[in-house]
């Protein structure tokens, strides 16, 4: 499916930051979810900086652990190849939750910003700025704490599922669990009418369908 598909972006410090044409367009379609021109090219440079910086915080813990990561895919969900060996249970939990933790520091940044602080002192557009941004990261932090792969939420909860039921087991729970939680996100984007909501929730279904319980069936019925 196109969702596999990517090219290198760019090389930073020795990783790869790939992409593919539907991200883009998908980054770029959240400018009409402002009320003007300028509130739409915020809503995009806010989404686009708030996801540098949930990646920069994975990278950040990875290179604590004395490793690094050799790529990131910006996909429709995207994946990181962390370098190294594979991770003990705290350094996998750690390191996945840094992401969206960072979103959710963000976003409560921005609000007690505006809280506390004399907005209407700042100048022009200021406090739009600070507010959309905060509202970004805020949607960058729901969608990736939920508990549906490839969502950092969903690594999280294979990788307790996978300490209690083996890998396999946990894999397939794990997928059904997303499945119903993307069905109620692609509910929600059709209640308050966000098309591009629904889209991310129909193809990330299909990819968890088609990769973790198809593809296993079709192995499993080919001839020895």
């Amino acid at each position: 499916m196109y969702g596999d598909q990517s090219f290198t972006l760019l090389k930073l410090f020795g990783t790869r930051v790939q992409t593919n044409v539907e991200a883009l367009l998908i980054i770029g379609s959240t400018f009409f979810a402002g009320a003007t021109w300028l509130d739409g090219l915020l809503v995009v440079a806010s989404f686009m900086l708030g996801t540098g910086l949930h990646l920069g915080c994975h990278w950040a813990v990875a290179l604590a652990y004395g490793k690094g990561i050799d790529r990131m895919v910006l996909t429709r969900a995207g994946r990181i190849d962390y370098a190294g060996p594979p991770p003990g249970f705290v350094e996998e939990l750690v390191r996945t939750s840094a992401g969206p933790t960072m979103n959710a520091a963000l976003a409560g940044a921005s609000y007690a910003a505006l809280a506390w602080l004399d907005p209407s002192a700042w100048p022009p557009h200021v406090a739009d700025a600070v507010a959309i941004f905060g509202g970004c990261n805020l949607v960058l932090t729901a969608i990736n704490y939920l508990p549906a792969i490839p969502f950092d939420g969903g690594l999280v909860l294979q990788a307790i599922l996978r300490r209690a039921l083996g890998p396999d087991r946990a894999l397939r729970v794990a997928t059904y669990v997303s499945l119903a939680l993307l069905a109620g996100m692609a509910a929600l984007g059709a209640w308050i009418v966000q098309p591009v909501l629904v889209y991310l929730a129909a193809t990330i279904a299909y990819d968890n369908w088609r990769k973790h319980l198809r593809a296993p069936r079709v192995s499993e019925a080919a001839p020895g």
